[in-house]
């Protein structure tokens, strides 16, 4: 069972990663042409009188004259909102294909040599009716938690939906990945194969989306790790030594369920906007804990205000938004923000039911544990995004070789259609 899941997950990682590097490259089908060719149509979602004034007043803009898209596009695994926040779609439903994002972290990233604590990821997002539809989707489980939970809202005419599907892994090691006899109270290895599904619940009207998202990933997989041996071999770094004690080594079955709710507290809108959020999460399963965070963005955009949210972004799955506009614009603008963690669980430090060599108790870590991140996004007028961040973790340990502050920086590449 565990082998067969393995490769499930493999499979839908090859999947995702050929799908957005093809479809990137080619022509889209009916749908797509269809939706692209509504430019005066239903695609667009136009301002009543009333808004288009309250707007006008807010922004300087004679938006009464223009007319914009709400279809779902492709955003970066954390990157942007929009000042229209009072428009509404009048599509009727979402597009099968509304974009990809391909999303990398390295603690080389931080211009500093480090090769330590989480020293990587990598992960591919794709969005649209599409990630309700493969076959390999979790998003009926996802589902089906959600409505016995019974907290959420039900998707209904007056919530715009939106779907991800993503797959990826992250990478964990110790300070001297090179010298076991170094290693002794540093963090274990660890590293974490994953297939997630998300959905968006957006209510317009009262600036608030809504986000759950299922993650089933494997834990301890032998495949996961030889990337980065591989890799440090190719690059002539130093050979990592210690695989062999990592969390769940030779492989076992996790998951994690997440609900939260992001919050429009605050704008500006002018020939500079400004957008500060927050966001409430909780999440049970690999990751256990209660997040508060709140993010912000200043700079030029024009991308709906929902689909920028770093404060769900951890250091597993991204569950990205993709939310964006079809009619690109040309976009920068910088963000940064915080958030708190309370954290009940790590199975990256604290193992799961399979025996590991090295690990930590509950005592032994902090349970308030607290991220920031700044970062600056690009978009061109063809759609294609372009941001880098680097993030910081207060320490996870509260004593011990191990007790020291995380860093890592990451590059995220998207494109609408």
């Amino acid at each position: 069972m565990l082998r067969y899941m393995l490769r499930q997950i493999l499979l839908a990682t090859l999947l995702l990663a050929f799908q957005f590097i093809a479809e990137s490259s080619e022509a889209h089908g009916s749908e797509g042409s269809k939706m692209r060719g509504q430019t005066k149509g239903s695609a667009f979602a136009t301002l009543s009188a009333t808004q288009a004034t309250e707007d006008k007043t807010l922004t300087g803009l004679d938006v009464s004259k223009r007319q914009w898209t709400r279809r779902a596009g492709a955003g970066s695994i954390q990157d942007e909102r929009s000042p229209l926040h009072h428009w509404h779609w009048l599509t009727d439903q979402e597009p099968y294909d509304a974009g990809w994002a391909l999303y990398i972290d390295n603690d080389l990233f931080t211009l500093r040599k480090r090769d330590q604590d989480y020293t990587g990821g990598l992960s591919v997002t794709l969005a649209g009716r599409r990630a309700i539809e493969y076959g390999i989707s979790l998003d009926p489980v996802r589902a089906a938690i959600t409505e016995q939970l019974g907290i959420l809202p039900k998707p209904s005419s007056a919530l715009t939906e939106l779907h991800g599907i993503e797959a990826g892994f992250t990478i964990f090691t110790p300070k001297s990945i090179d010298q076991p006899d170094k290693q002794l109270g540093d963090r274990p290895f660890a590293s974490l194969l994953y297939l997630a599904n998300t959905q968006e619940l957006i209510d317009s009207a009262n600036d608030t989306a809504w986000v759950s998202t299922f993650t089933l990933g494997v834990l301890g997989a032998d495949w996961v790790n030889s990337i980065q041996t591989e890799l440090h071999a190719a690059l002539g770094s130093d050979r990592p030594s210690g695989w062999d004690q990592q969390i769940s080594d030779g492989g076992e079955l996790t998951f994690k369920y997440s609900i939260g709710k992001q919050q429009l507290i605050a704008y500006h809108y002018g020939e500079q906007n400004f957008e500060l959020s927050s966001t409430s999460q909780l999440s049970v399963g690999y990751l256990t804990e209660a997040t508060f965070g709140l993010a912000g963005r200043y700079g030029s955009f024009q991308t709906p205000w929902y689909s920028f949210r770093p404060q769900f972004n951890d250091y597993s799955e991204k569950s990205t938004s993709l939310a964006g506009l079809a009619e690109h614009r040309s976009e920068v603008y910088v963000w940064g923000g915080f958030s708190a963690h309370l954290r009940g669980y790590n199975v990256f430090l604290q193992g799961q039911f399979k025996d590991s060599p090295v690990t930590f108790s509950s005592n032994e870590l902090n349970r308030l544990v607290w991220d920031a991140w700044v970062g600056i996004t690009h978009q061109s007028e063809s759609g294609w995004r372009f941001s880098y961040l680097l993030r910081g973790q207060s320490s996870e340990v509260k004593r011990g070789p191990a007790d020291r502050s995380v860093l890592w920086g990451g590059m995220i590449i998207s494109a609408s259609y």
